[in-house]
């Protein structure tokens, strides 16, 4: 691990990650974790259906695809270097410095941001599962405020108590809450008695500008897919690890959308009933006599979200700890904790600003599904610049190097960018109502702030600017 920071050998193991200390599961499971598909199987089907009707589920076939283009762009860079910034250094071998800067402050905000969306929306259902058990002190904003911070806090401690606890105990909330939903989805299937759905098999009554609309939808479904690369400087095996689990966790919640949308469809009868449902799968699980699971899916939904928090956390924490040990941020975010040897001091940095935003969002009176969809909506666009970033610079890379597939990286590479693109252009055309109007403008505003400070940094201490990108390991 490449490293600009003068210190002795003691000094820089104090300040070190724990070095290929995760396991391949360990490292997949931070990218399933990041993705949470049960979250999105919650809520995006009947999102989707309300446009591309029973054509839902194909549009989430058009939307794996292209995520699948930009995964591959992701891995023609992790399979030549590995660190614990992720995209940041990653694009820092075609784009340089600057270009490098600014994928990982977008990466950053889209980390911050999806982590407070999510804090909001565990925070609900885990009230939610505490209604349902006759406790109701947490009702209302206040309540909701108290479990928002309860979790954030949480999610802080077991990301420092140890990556390898993290990774594993995400991934077990995330298990728990598919699990939950694929048995009602079987049950759902077996008392339909609609296996095959004509409708949705031959795409019936969908329309080209309905499949569209919905591919829009569900590509922000996989947003954070990329999170294992964010272990790079833990990883045992990373130059394979992190590579697989990209494209593993595409595959996998690609998969997952295909199924539950096509079974949320047939078991409701038509995409129109689905679109009608504020709660579809509380309703199909009452729909197949399971109604009893409900606080059960519940408590699935507030530990996916959770599980959110937490995978958000440790991509944020290691891009400010990368930064801090290359002088582009302050040294202090480069402090780890003694014994467990995570970045302790951005974590406890990062995670007060998560739980501020979603206690502002909460507090102001915003229903929690809203704040999610909300803030959310900012974190998905620093994701999407990050994305198109990555793909611009892999072709670049490989032609440059003459390490890959130049014709593929490239086709990849536009295919990527262009989605990206044009998801980003639709969520500007046609206006959206307000406030999701001015989300765009908090994502620029929050993106000027991290620009001015880099500006300032190259003109107080040069060197350091150009370090940006450089704390990370390439292989030999």
């Amino acid at each position: 691990m490449t490293s600009t920071t003068n210190t002795t050998p003691s000094k820089e193991r104090e300040q070190s990650l724990a070095g290929r200390s995760v396991s391949s599961f360990e490292v997949g499971a931070q990218s399933v974790a990041n993705v949470a598909p049960s979250a999105v199987i919650a809520f995006a089907p009947a999102s989707m259906a309300a446009s591309a009707g029973s054509g839902a589920w194909f549009s989430f076939a058009i939307a794996m695809i292209g995520v699948l283009a930009i995964a591959y762009c992701v891995c023609v860079f992790a399979r030549r270097r590995a660190g614990a910034s992720s995209l940041y250094a990653f694009t820092r071998l075609s784009l340089g410095p600057g270009g490098a800067f600014v994928t990982g402050w977008a990466l950053l905000i889209g980390a911050v941001a999806i982590a407070a969306g999510s804090l909001a929306g565990a925070g609900y259902y885990l009230g939610r599962v505490l209604h349902s058990a006759h406790v109701t002190a947490f009702d209302g904003i206040p309540g909701q405020v108290v479990l928002d911070l309860a979790l954030a806090a949480l999610a802080a401690w077991l990301t420092i108590a140890g990556v390898r606890i993290a990774a594993r105990v995400s991934s077990a909330l995330e298990v728990l809450s598919i699990v939950l939903i694929v048995v009602v989805l079987i049950a759902v299937f077996a008392r339909s008695g609609n296996i095959i759905d004509t409708d949705q098999l031959t795409l019936n009554g969908a329309t080209a500008d309905g499949l569209v609309f919905a591919v829009v939808l569900a590509v922000l479904g996989f947003v954070g897919f990329e999170g294992a690369a964010s272990l790079g400087a833990e990883a045992a095996d990373p130059f394979r690890a992190i590579p697989r689990a990209v494209m593993g966790s595409a595959v996998l919640a690609g998969l997952l959308y295909i199924f539950a949308t096509y079974a949320q469809v047939a078991g409701f009868g038509g995409a129109d009933k689905l679109a009608a449902s504020t709660d579809p799968m509380d309703d199909l699980a009452h729909r197949s006599g399971l109604g009893f699971l409900g606080p059960f899916l519940s408590l699935g939904f507030a530990a996916s979200f959770l599980a959110v928090v937490m995978a958000c956390v440790t991509v944020a924490a290691r891009l400010l700890f990368g930064m801090g040990k290359e002088g582009v941020l302050p040294r202090f975010f480069a402090r780890t904790h003694p014994r467990h040897r995570t970045p302790a001091a951005a974590t406890w940095t990062v995670t007060p600003v998560i739980a501020v935003t979603t206690v502002l969002v909460v507090g102001a009176g915003t229903a929690p599904l809203l704040a999610t969809t909300y803030i959310d909506t900012v974190g998905t666009f620093g994701y999407m610049l990050s994305y198109v970033l990555v793909c611009v610079g892999a072709p670049l890379f490989v032609r440059r190097t003459s390490s890959g597939r130049t014709a593929l990286t490239v086709l990849c590479g536009i295919a990527g960018a262009a989605v990206m693109a044009y998801v980003f252009y639709r969520n500007l055309v046609p206006v959206p109502a307000s406030p999701l109007n001015l989300l765009p403008y908090v994502f620029v505003g929050c993106m000027a702030v991290g620009l001015a400070g880099y500006a300032a940094l190259r003109f107080r201490n040069p060197q350091a600017a150009t370090n940006a990108g450089t704390y990370a390991e390439d292989a030999q």
